[in-house]
């Protein structure tokens, strides 16, 4: 089961263009489209004629024209125009979804319209601010949305699973963390004192002594992740609010299932330095895509040794009590809203 009243990352705005964008949410194939002022729109991705996909079809206008029997829908779902008759059948619609852009992302609401909640979008400012440039990036998980959510809260993994990229010193897989319940979401993270910068970091911030890394994560329901990330030379202050010698990043990684077992994963750094520096924002939107696709590999190999998404069987140890918290919400969270 899914949460359904709330908000899911349907795609990064400058992916939506001028063309039909077909992609299944929550087990529904969705088709998304922008009007002639840019306003984009969502409507089931299904004909009301024939069941044609409307993704096949072209924009016309503000209208989304089906390619196979020119029927065309406006933003509501309602059909306008059918060829070669005036008389549009009172049942000539199709579903039509809520969707928002904010943040540089097109916003779905997959659950009941008259509940929609613009405020409950995420809070992502560093995503269109101009003193920060963002490298967002996209990958089909053929896992269960909710272990790259597991993924994400654990920080034990990251010396293991990530050593060549942003894993580094072995302690890291021992280093406590601090994990709180927040009103629709789980934070966990921690400080690592005087230790070996990671490569990805060393490369960026060109540390050549240890340094002082903090990562904070947040987890909001259902499956929106963001990471207060970096690192600075290490006794200059960062752990008291001085980041002033070294870089801080913003990663962010917006999941929406596809289906009970597969999802999309909208993910990127943001950072607020050197900010005309295109060589940069390449060498992170690289160095990170190829961390984040480790965690992919792992968890498409995962996914083949579960049930669904059950961990029946399996144990628990104590790095996992930010994800259990999650889970646990979101288990209530879904359990409310279908009464």
């Amino acid at each position: 089961m899914f949460l359904r009243n709330c908000w899911y990352a349907a795609v990064w705005s400058k992916d939506l263009g001028d063309t039909p964008f077909a992609r299944t949410f929550l087990n529904e194939p969705v088709v998304l489209f922008r009007q002639l002022d840019g306003t984009p729109a969502a409507l089931a991705d299904r004909c009301c004629h024939r069941a044609a996909p409307l993704s096949r079809g072209v924009c016309v206008g503000d209208f989304l024209e089906c390619g196979y029997h020119g029927l065309q829908y406006d933003a509501s779902g309602t059909c306008v125009a059918i060829p070669g008759q005036t008389t549009i059948p009172p049942d000539a619609k199709v579903k039509c979804y809520p969707v928002r852009e904010k943040w540089n992302t097109i916003w779905i609401w997959m659950g009941d319209p008259d509940k929609v909640d613009e405020t409950t979008i995420p809070e992502l400012f560093w995503l269109d601010d101009p003193g920060w440039v963002a490298s967002p990036g996209h990958f089909h998980l053929d896992g269960h949305y909710q272990l790259i959510v597991d993924n994400l809260l654990d920080l034990t993994h990251v010396i293991y699973l990530h050593k060549n990229t942003i894993g580094a010193d072995p302690q890291e897989a021992i280093l406590p963390t601090k994990t709180e319940r927040l009103e629709n979401g789980v934070r966990v993270g921690r400080w690592m004192i005087d230790i070996e910068a990671p490569p990805l970091f060393a490369e960026v911030g060109g540390f050549n002594t240890n340094v002082d890394r903090w990562q904070h994560v947040t987890w909001l329901a259902p499956s929106n992740i963001f990471l207060d990330i970096g690192c600075a030379t290490t006794g200059t202050g960062a752990p008291e609010g001085d980041r002033g010698q070294g870089f801080s990043i913003w990663s962010t990684h917006l999941i929406t299932p596809e289906t009970d077992t597969t999802a999309h994963y909208n993910w990127g750094y943001a950072r607020n330095f050197d900010l005309e520096n295109e060589e940069l924002t390449q060498m992170l939107f690289k160095g990170s895509g190829e961390t984040f696709y480790e965690d992919v590999e792992m968890i498409a190999a995962q996914q083949k040794n579960l049930d669904g998404n059950s961990f029946d069987g399996l144990i628990d140890i104590n790095a996992d009590n930010a994800q259990r918290q999650a889970r646990m919400m979101l288990d209530r969270l879904i359990a409310a809203e279908a009464g």
